[in-house]
């Protein structure tokens, strides 16, 4: 992806062509997203270098978190990844997007936050694990990844129209994936209209030794357009765009993704008042998602089988930040999310079980989340600040009446009569969530610095969670959000997650930057944790599960450090890089694993900066997956070793990037890759299934120039 690339060049690049006026003290993120009181020792900062480098080898916002200490992602589609945080995935996090949540309208996550906004639009990433403040966001129980794009800018007094953009292409050869960037500016003193747009296109990739994978293709663009006014006391913008996805092979699942076509629109203003700062959201969205096979699967010439959803998401939000005498400062906000939802599935012609009529999977489904908050920060002395947070949220969800394929016959039956229980049904739930954060760090000298403290933060079920009723065999497996092909049924029932989260860091770094050491630890037990519980087994090897509410906990540590190696006029600047990361996660009712907890993983680097040029060589190793879920039959996966080059020189105009992924076409399983049910179905189905498998070697090459 040259359009990470193509973002970290934007500031530096646009600058040399002409000075632009930076946005007021606020940059755009004031009040709710202020980062002092995050701007923590766990905190991770993806910007600039770093989102170039990884951008090199994937089109998938998600993936550019993979290898930070404690951060994995989940396989899903190839833009579509599901983030991982410390053991806890999907819908745990809270992912948004320039501080705007998103809804996954979809019964198998082929939509998540992520899938939104392609790698050339993204200027950072920030992750806010476990301890994350009340002001970055409710409705999780890990923490915050926090996607921004550019913000705009205005032209510098007295200097003219401000005309600035870049350009981009990449080439990926492990899935003969090309992609594309643009994006150009045009600014006065007090006016900025601006454009980006990303495309990116793969075939199926290849495993180490040069299989293909099947149903791992895609293909998807990306645009906005913003508006923004500079006024004495801040910004007000409009961006506006369209994400258009005609197909992504979901490698995972038994369907695969058609077409999702979605307009969004968020209208905010940041403005610094003598008082403190405001930050006012409003946004809109709206999705169209349709699944059916591709031709991996069988695809649909014969009807396959059509899923249709529909969704809009609408959400404001209003925040205000005021400093205090001794430089903290006191934040309150308010917020409302409403997302409505419809999931149909028309009836196939000449099918004696997808007809005569239309399957309502969800109709008139409805999530209301409402919330107020206030979080207040303090700085006693040079040596302390702390943090203390409350979040109050009411959520409500509800379902109308559905309907089978069929009332009657053999081959609906199951669902027929499960129709008539969930419609007789009272369907309406309401929740009462209280999150809380409380956290101090203790900088003991120049060079040590200790974080510590405890976080109650809830999750309400999702509207598939409760509301997923089907109970036929083909009907429930068609609700699958974890990547392991099994068959999944609501519960109405269902309660609130509620973690609690006790974690430390400790950060060490010398005074000349040097050298730097962070160490995390984070233990989290979860009342209430959706899991599932068996209800029958399936063919070939597959099982049907219920969500239901378990108690569980999650802890682990991170490690990470970097140690300057050499410095010298011939060789330029050396570092050490280095991150260690472990989870375990247990489901306390039964004793089994859960599902998808990363095994022992170690990243090792060697990073070369002279002149120009940045050069790197990064060993990546992962331990052996032999704590597994039992009860989704959850695949082990051995231990493997990935060994990458990458370099890139950046000029005043143009910036190249080549990369060398798996520099040794090593084979090897992915331990949260879930199944490989594409290879599966194609091969006859015959049991048992495999692990999905890695990408094999691939050479990157991104190129950007702007202008």
């Amino acid at each position: 992806m040259a359009g990470a690339c193509v973002a970290a060049l934007a500031t530096p690049l646009s600058a040399q062509a002409q000075p632009a006026t930076a946005l007021p003290p606020i940059q755009a993120r004031a009040a709710s997203e202020d980062a002092s009181a995050s701007r923590s020792p766990s905190q991770i900062e993806l910007t600039g270098e770093t989102l170039a480098r990884r951008a090199a080898g994937s089109a998938d916002t998600m993936s550019l978190i993979a290898g930070e200490p404690g951060m994995a992602v989940s396989a899903n589609g190839g833009i579509s990844s599901l983030p991982v945080m410390r053991g806890l995935a999907d819908s745990r996090v809270l992912v948004t997007v320039d501080g705007v949540e998103i809804t996954t309208f979809c019964p198998n996550n082929m939509n998540p936050p992520g899938s939104y906004i392609l790698p050339g639009r993204v200027e950072g990433i920030s992750i806010l694990p476990t301890l994350s403040p009340v002001s970055a966001g409710g409705d999780n129980i890990a923490g915050v990844i926090a996607v921004t794009t550019r913000a705009p800018t205005f032209a510098t007094e007295g200097k003219g129209l401000l005309v600035t953009g870049e350009v981009g292409a990449s080439y990926r050869s492990v899935a003969d994936a090309v992609g594309a960037t643009v994006q150009a500016s045009v600014a006065g003193e007090r006016y900025s209209i601006g454009y980006e747009g990303a495309w990116n296109r793969a075939g199926n990739y290849k495993t180490g030794g040069g299989r293909r994978v099947r149903s791992t293709l895609y293909e998807a663009y990306d645009q906005a357009l913003t508006l923004a006014l500079l006024t004495d006391q801040g910004v007000l913008s409009l961006r506006a765009g369209k994400h258009f996805s005609p197909y992504e092979g979901f490698p995972t699942q038994r369907m695969d993704l058609t077409e999702n076509d979605s307009s969004f629109a968020d209208l905010r203003y940041d403005g610094t008042y003598g008082w403190g700062e405001v930050t006012a959201k409003a946004s809109w969205r709206s999705v169209d998602h349709e699944m059916n096979f591709l031709s991996d699967k069988g695809g649909s010439a014969a009807g396959g089988m059509p899923m249709n959803t529909q969704g809009r998401d609408l959400s404001a939000s209003l925040a205000a930040s005021m400093p205090l005498n001794d430089g903290g400062a006191l934040r309150v906000g308010g917020e409302a999310h409403r997302a409505d939802v419809d999931d149909w599935w028309p009836p196939v012609a000449g099918s004696a079980m997808m007809g005569p009529q239309t399957y309502w999977n969800i109709k008139n489904g409805r999530r209301e989340r409402t919330g107020l908050w206030a979080e207040w920060e303090g700085r006693r002395s040079a040596q302390w600040t702390t943090l203390l947070g409350a979040r109050v949220e009411h959520v409500e969800t509800d379902a109308g009446p559905v309907q089978p394929y069929a009332w009657g016959g053999m081959m609906n039956m199951a669902d027929a009569k499960a129709a008539l229980a969930f419609n007789a049904r009272d369907r309406g739930r309401a929740d009462d969530n209280v999150d809380v954060t409380a956290k101090a760090i203790w900088r003991a000298n120049d060079t040590t610095s200790v974080e510590f403290g405890y976080a109650r933060k809830t999750r309400s079920p999702t509207i598939y969670e409760r509301y997923a009723w089907g109970m036929g065999m083909m009907s429930s497996s068609m609700t699958s959000f974890a990547g392991d092909a099994n068959a999944y049924v609501g519960d109405p029932d269902l309660e609130p997650e509620v973690a609690h989260n006790l974690a430390a860091t400790v950060k060490f770094a010398s005074l000349d930057g040097r050298r730097g050491l962070t160490l995390s630890a984070y233990d989290s037990r979860v009342e209430h944790f959706i899991d599932a519980v068996k209800l029958a087994d399936l063919a070939k090897g597959f099982v049907q599960l219920r969500f239901t509410n378990v108690d569980a906990r999650i802890y682990g540590f991170d490690a990470s450090g970097h140690a300057q190696l050499w410095d010298t006029s011939a060789f330029g600047r050396g570092t050490f890089t280095g991150g260690l990361s472990w989870v375990e996660g247990e489901n306390r009712d039964s004793g089994d694993s859960l599902y998808h907890m990363t095994p022992l993983t170690l990243r090792l680097g060697v990073e070369q900066v002279k002149g120009r040029w940045t050069n790197q060589a990064e060993l990546e190793l992962v331990g052996e997956k032999d704590a597994v879920n039992a009860l989704r039959r959850e695949p082990m996966t051995a231990a493997y070793a990935l060994l990458s080059l990458r370099s890139g020189w950046k000029g005043e105009r143009v910036r190249v990037d080549l990369a060398v992924e798996n520099l040794l076409d090593a084979s090897y399983d992915l331990p949260l890759g879930g199944v490989s049910f594409g290879d599966f179905k194609a091969e006859g189905g015959v049991p048992p299934i495999h692990p999905l498998p890695g990408l094999g070697r691939s050479i990157n090459l991104n190129l950007a120039y702007a202008f």
